[in-house]
Formats: structure tokens, C-alpha cells, sequence
């Protein structure tokens, strides 16, 4: 999978709002994404202290429901550090499982690595890789680029797996930096990366990051604006790339904090509210709790629709855009947080699409 310049990369935990999001988006905006899906951790039972499901039961639904959501398109499958330790029931890697059973839907789908993956893991990606021929990514944190000489451990398992660099995608993934200053960030980002050598012998380069805020317990009751200084960041450091370099695909966590966990219900009443990405900020539109009064949310569509500072894009603009147009008639309910994820996950989605291709559009 060679990605054009225009492409985009989200990275996706393949939860209920996540994986709709990505079914529900246009066929256009479909071909413009290869989504990072990353397998997460099984959700624990506050009340019974117990893991909700066994590795089997949350791991085994993952390849049909692929199948449904997602079918032949290419993406690059992850696992949290936690299922990667784990095996099925039989004994088997966690890998072999999803390979194995997307490899009879004909999945067009590529393991994701890190330099931390152990030598099962690396072994269970080689089997994968060897079978269906798509190559591999490789993910690195920042922290990785500043040890000794990360392009030999890089070597290493692209050895291990028998594969020629050119099969190989690297994505490195800052996570949620403080981007700011843009140029000092940019100029020790540049002086990293040269530690990697010539980053045009990799298939694809890919840069991920979010500056979407791990809680938003600090955004404001009514409308609230937060920066997208991952994007704002990624303009600047096209215009600051040295000749030659190797363009970087753009990436990011969609309005979910790579440090998302699922919460103890019990004890927490999160609010009511819409996240809805524009050109360059977030606009929030945050109420009182959802679970107390969820009908709230007909207002808060209402607000996104009649109020400048969001920028509504039209119900035609995607699938979120069309169902906050009719919660705001009341012609769909308030539904569950599940579904305002999908929303909002739809809606930013399409609007990267739609940012990169008037980016690249220019003369």
C-alpha cells in the first residue's frame, strides 16, 4: 500500500464509536484513509474487579466485524502491550487469530510493529507477512528516535521478518507533545528523524500526533474552542521540510486521547457534549451530565448549526453532520456517548479528508 501525499492516517482503537465512525463514512472519504487500528486493552468490571470478558471473547469478534465495517479496504492492525502478551485459548498468538481469519475475507490488511514487540510477536507478523504479502509497519515514540542508534533495532526486526525496506512503513508517533513552539519542536523533531538516515528507502513515512486533551473536565460549560495544534503543527513542518526529504503522511487520534481508558461508570457522570472539528480549532459545545438529562443534546445541535463559531458544514457534509441536523429538528433522538463518538469520529474524519485535499489542491 503506497499512500499519496493526501492521504490520511486515523488511529483508531476499534471501539463501538470508532468502528461505526469509519463504516458510516462516505465511499469517497473511505478511499482517502488507511486507518492504524489498534486492538485495546479488555475492558475491566468495576463492580465485579474482574476483567469484563475473557481474551477470547474480545478478541474473536474483531475479524467479522472488520469484514462488516471496514472489507477490503487496507489498513494496519496493532495491538495494545496487553493483548500482544496474551494468547487465545488454544495457545495461539493473538496475531495468528485475526491473520489468519481476515486472510479468508481477502483483508488487504498489514501487522503494525514497535521496537518493543518481542520475538513471538515479531514471529507471528513474520507468518502473517509471508502469507499475504503486504509488508509492515513500524511505529516509534519519540522517545525511541533518542536512544542509540534506533535504525539498527529497526534493521533488526525488518530482518527478522525477511523483508526489503521498501515493504516497510514507518510511523512515527509523537502521541500528544507539546507542539508549541512550533519551530524549536519542528527543529528538534528534523534532528531526530536524521538519526533514521534516508527516510525515502521506507514505503510510506507517517507522523502521528493529537493535541486533543486527555480530559476535558477543564473545557468550559458552553462553547469552548481547542486548538488542533497537531494539524497547525503538521503546516508548519511541511514548510520547514529540507529539500529532498521524504513528505510525511498525516496523522492523528481523531477526538480520542491515545491515553483513553474506559472509566468506573459509577463513579463518573461525564458531560453532555459535541465535539466538532473545524478548520483549525475544535469548538466544544459542553452541557451538564448526559446520563441526567440526555435530551440536552437536541440543544447543543441546535447551538452547532446557528452558531458561527462552529462553522456547521451542512447535514450533506457527512453522516455526523446529518444526524446533529436532525437531532436539532428532534428528528433523531439524543441516542447514547457511544454514538455521539461515531458523530463526532465521522465528522472529524471527513473534515481532515476535505483539509488535506484543499491543502494539496493549491498551485
Amino acid at each position: 500500500m503506497i499512500l499519496n501525499k493526501d492521504m490520511y492516517v486515523p488511529v483508531l482503537g476499534w471501539r463501538q464509536g470508532e468502528y461505526q465512525a469509519l463504516w458510516r463514512l462516505d465511499t469517497q472519504v473511505q478511499d482517502k484513509i488507511v486507518p492504524l487500528i489498534c486492538i485495546p486493552d479488555v475492558e475491566f468490571d468495576f463492580a465485579d474487579r474482574k476483567p469484563r470478558r475473557t481474551l477470547d471473547e474480545h478478541v474473536k469478534p474483531f475479524v467479522r466485524r472488520f469484514n462488516i465495517k471496514w472489507g477490503n479496504r487496507p489498513a494496519w492492525i496493532a495491538l495494545h502491550d496487553n493483548i500482544a502478551m496474551g494468547r487465545m485459548h488454544n495457545g495461539n498468538h493473538v496475531f495468528d487469530y485475526i491473520f489468519d481469519g481476515l486472510r479468508s475475507h481477502h483483508a488487504y490488511v498489514a501487522p503494525a510493529l514497535s521496537l518493543t514487540s518481542d520475538s513471538d510477536m515479531i514471529t507471528a507478523a513474520a507468518r502473517a507477512i509471508s502469507r499475504d504479502k503486504y509488508g509492515v509497519a513500524i511505529r516509534l515514540r519519540l522517545e525511541n528516535l533518542m536512544t542509540y542508534k534506533p535504525i539498527n533495532k529497526i534493521k533488526k526486526i525488518v530482518n527478522d521478518l525477511s523483508l526489503p525496506f521498501e515493504e516497510v512503513d514507518l510511523i512515527i508517533d509523537l502521541r500528544a507533545p507539546n507542539f508549541e513552539p512550533y519551530q524549536i519542536f519542528i527543529k528538534t523533531l528534523l534532528a531526530t528523524l536524521n538519526r533514521l538516515g534516508d527516510l525515502s528507502s521506507f514505503r510510506n513515512f507517517v507522523i502521528a500526533s493529537t493535541a486533543i486533551p486527555e480530559s476535558f473536565s477543564k473545557i468550559a460549560r458552553g462553547i469552548d474552542k481547542i486548538a488542533r495544534d497537531d494539524w497547525l503543527f503538521y503546516k508548519a513542518l511541511l514548510a520547514s521540510l529540507p529539500s529532498g526529504m521524504q513528505h510525511p503522511i498525516y496523522s492523528d487520534y481523531t477526538v480520542i486521547h491515545p491515553e483513553f481508558t474506559p472509566m468506573d461508570m459509577r463513579m463518573v457522570k461525564p458531560a453532555a457534549k459535541i465535539v466538532y472539528t473545524n478548520n483549525d480549532f475544535w469548538t466544544t459545545c459542553k452541557g451538564r451530565s448526559f446520563r441526567d438529562n440526555p435530551k440536552q443534546m437536541h440543544d447543543h445541535c441546535k447551538t452547532i448549526m446557528n452558531n458561527h463559531e462552529f462553522q456547521f458544514r451542512g447535514a450533506s457534509f457527512s453522516f455526523g453532520d446529518d444526524y446533529i441536523a436532525k437531532c436539532a429538528d428532534q428528528k433523531e433522538g439524543p441516542s447514547n456517548l457511544s454514538m455521539w463518538k461515531c458523530i463526532t469520529i465521522n465528522h472529524h474524519i471527513t473534515t481532515v479528508v476535505d483539509d488535506l485535499a484543499k491543502m494539496y489542491a493549491r498551485p
